[in-house]
């Protein structure tokens, strides 16, 4: 039986007013708020968090927060001798690095105890779309800035990474290609985004071949992948191609790569395709403790807040490349004009927490002048 939205707000003042309330609540706020960034968040599709206890986690000489150290595996190689050679010795090292924890929290949502009890919309709808979606919005965020920082950093431009330079000297596709679309572009310059093709996959798979790597899986915004149902008889055969007409591409797999899509086109730009290899050769992604859940009661004024504290850290910068389906450059420091229109939005832009009903704005239909 579904429980009406106004019973669900009044069992929550209710619990509220309580200490051992507030402390139920505040349980299934924080099992729920878990949950659902585990099903949403492309960054723990990528990278599985892990979670960890504070007795597993080290103090940094550096800042005043705590931080998980890594090893990173050492290198090493075989010779073929004779029954009398002697390989050459050589003393092991094996790197590691620091991945320091930060917090992400929601805003402080506050409600009066008579303004709730007006509402037949459930708190806990409130609490998923206000502080869930926020919390992972703002995770991936961070996320896609480490990854697109380990690109630029084993890529090390040293001119405009744009289809101009990129036609003239092709050896600058280190960490990064350019689409046949984009180097098709006239101007060799400008930020259209152009349809991805099969064979932009499989130069960007190759990237990471040629390192030694597996390419594994793909991040891609849903607008690019719908670009793939377009696909020509000569790209994807007969039956492909008429199943596509009617359904769309149903695999979750295209040119072998596990194809992880998402519609937060405000965080991942249109144009922006990233390619991974797997979690164990890439990064880390822990979680410490469990997100939490606060909740409480002042007077008539309740309150509510969740966060999560988290560290990412990317070990091996070479294990990620990008497939840039636009002639521009946004290689730091050698920019093209409107390379900001392909990056991340700030963390305080309306984009990131968009509404699309304008009835604030007194745009719905039927309005009671029209009848």
């Amino acid at each position: 039986m579904t429980v009406p939205a106004k019973v669900l707000n009044d069992l929550f003042f209710e619990k509220v007013a309580t200490q051992e309330g507030k402390d139920k609540i505040a349980e299934f706020g924080g099992t729920y708020i878990r949950d659902r960034l585990r099903e949403v968040s492309f960054a723990r599709k990528i990278l599985p968090p892990q979670p960890v206890q504070r007795s597993e986690c080290q103090r940094s000489v550096n800042h005043d927060t705590l931080v998980k150290i890594v090893d990173i595996g050492p290198n090493s190689k075989a010779v073929a001798l004779t029954f009398r050679g002697q390989p050459t010795a050589r003393f092991i090292r094996a790197p590691r690095y620091e991945i320091p924890f930060f917090t992400i929290s929601s805003e402080k949502f506050e409600k009066t105890e008579q303004e709730l009890l007006a509402y037949e919309m459930p708190v806990t709808k409130i609490i998923e779309e206000n502080s869930v979606k926020d919390i992972q919005a703002i995770e991936d965020r961070q996320f896609l800035i480490f990854v697109e920082a380990a690109v630029q950093g084993y890529q090390a431009s040293t001119s405009n990474f744009n289809s101009t330079n990129v036609l003239t000297t092709p050896s600058l596709q280190v960490s990064a290609v350019k689409s046949e679309g984009a180097l098709a572009d006239s101007t060799g310059t400008s930020f259209t985004v152009y349809p991805v093709l099969k064979t932009d996959f499989i130069k960007l798979k190759q990237l990471l071949h040629r390192r030694h790597l597996r390419a594994e899986r793909m991040l891609i915004t849903e607008p690019d992948y719908d670009n793939i149902s377009a696909w020509t008889v000569q790209d994807v055969g007969m039956t492909i191609a008429g199943e596509t007409s009617t359904e769309g591409w149903k695999s979750d797999t295209v040119v072998g790569l596990k194809i992880i899509r998402t519609i937060k086109t405000e965080i991942l730009r249109e144009g922006n395709v990233y390619c991974f290899t797997a979690p164990e050769f890439f990064g880390r992604f822990y979680v410490l403790n469990q997100t939490k859940f606060y909740i409480d009661k002042i007077a008539n004024l309740i309150t509510w807040q969740s966060w999560e504290d988290i560290a990412i850290g990317l070990g091996n910068i070479s294990a990620v490349v990008k497939l840039e389906l636009y002639a521009g450059s946004v290689a730091p420091g050698y920019t093209d004009t409107g390379y900001a229109s392909l990056l991340p939005v700030d963390e305080n832009d309306p984009l990131l927490a968009p509404v699309n009903n304008k009835v604030d704005s007194g745009l719905k239909y039927p309005n009671v002048s029209q009848f």
